[in-house]
């Protein structure tokens, strides 16, 4: 029994190792950062953000994630090179003007997370680079971006909810395991459309079981995420913002989250969410200030979870920093 017991348990430890997930926010747009390198920076200002995240709120030892990003320019280089930009893509989404010369722009950033899904958890740092190449008078931008992350994996042995936990096979006490990693991403964007892609987990670590640190289980799988949104004019108050991400890892159901964003000058948003085969979402944000903004959104699950879920929260606090002397700027449609 207590070899069935042991092996069971390396083969869910293993499992969680296995199926580390990028973290992924029903608010996509507003952690740009966590999601793509490349969206370090696009904004003419320093952006801050913290936000919490509680999936499936009633169940016990269910997963949640807290983040902390930061992200801002820091220098601008003025190359040679002009970059105009014709055609159908520039008459619909940017005003057309003489072609100018383009200014490189530098961007840094990072995050840090905790993602809790106990007996284990994840904590991450991330540091990230990216430069943004102003087309056609800067009304529409190309970014590539980099970013670098050391990430711990523990299993706290303390916690594992058997009979067995105090048997010498399984041990007590924690368990970690550290990991470097990889992400790059591309971005172009304007006020009016953005589309990225990017690529976490490069590196494709082994995974080596939590439960002695020497049994490789694996290797961790790129995670490929893709986003697109454009914005719409109503009127000289209202407009929307559709958008949409696609993540898709080998060996797992693609998720496709759907968003329609209903915006209220520079003061309130709101509206829909949809993950496929996961749940449906409402939002509400606005902007207490100039430079401080608070989002929350709330997710119902349509799956079997649903049965004993109360739901996901996601809560997300914004603050906008602007150098002394500058001017400032609204943030960009999402």
């Amino acid at each position: 029994m207590k070899k069935y017991l042991i092996s069971g348990i390396s083969l869910l430890i293993s499992l969680a190792g296995f199926s580390q997930q990028a973290p992924q926010f029903t608010q996509f747009m507003q952690t740009g950062v966590v999601m793509n390198p490349a969206m370090t920076g696009v904004n003419k200002y320093t952006d801050f953000k913290i936000g919490y995240r509680k999936q499936w709120a009633g169940l016990s030892n269910s997963p949640s994630t807290l983040f902390a990003s930061i992200s801002g320019q820091f220098g601008t280089v003025e190359p040679t090179l002009s970059l105009p930009v014709r055609g159908r893509l520039a008459s619909r989404f940017v005003t057309e003007k003489p072609p100018v010369k383009a200014g490189l722009k530098h961007a840094l950033g990072g995050y840090v997370l905790v993602d809790q899904t106990s007996p284990t958890s994840m904590s991450s740092g991330n540091v990230s680079y990216a430069f943004h190449l102003p087309m056609n008078d800067e009304k529409l931008n190309l970014s590539f971006g980099v970013g670098l992350s050391l990430s711990q994996t523990s299993l706290d042995r303390d916690k594992l909810n058997v009979s067995a936990a105090s048997d010498p096979g399984i041990g007590n006490g924690v368990n970690s395991k550290l990991n470097p990693d990889l992400s790059a991403g591309v971005f172009l964007h304007s006020q009016r459309f953005c589309i990225g892609y990017s690529g976490n987990f490069l590196l494709r670590n082994k995974i080596y079981s939590l439960s002695d640190n020497s049994t490789l289980v694996g290797k961790q799988k790129v995670h490929h995420f893709a986003s697109a949104g454009v914005k719409f004019d109503l009127n000289e108050t209202w407009y929307i913002v559709p958008t949409a991400m696609l993540k898709y890892v080998d060996g797992a159901p693609v998720s496709v989250d759907g968003s329609l964003r209903v915006g209220y000058k520079d003061v309130l948003w709101f509206g829909p969410n949809f993950r496929n085969q996961d749940s449906f979402s409402g939002f509400l944000g606005m902007n207490l200030s100039n430079f401080l903004s608070l989002s929350y959104a709330y997710d119902y699950t349509y799956s079997k979870l649903n049965t004993v879920s109360n739901g996901s929260h996601e809560i997300i606090l914004g603050l906008r920093l602007v150098r002394s002397g500058a001017n400032f700027s609204r943030p960009t449609m999402w």
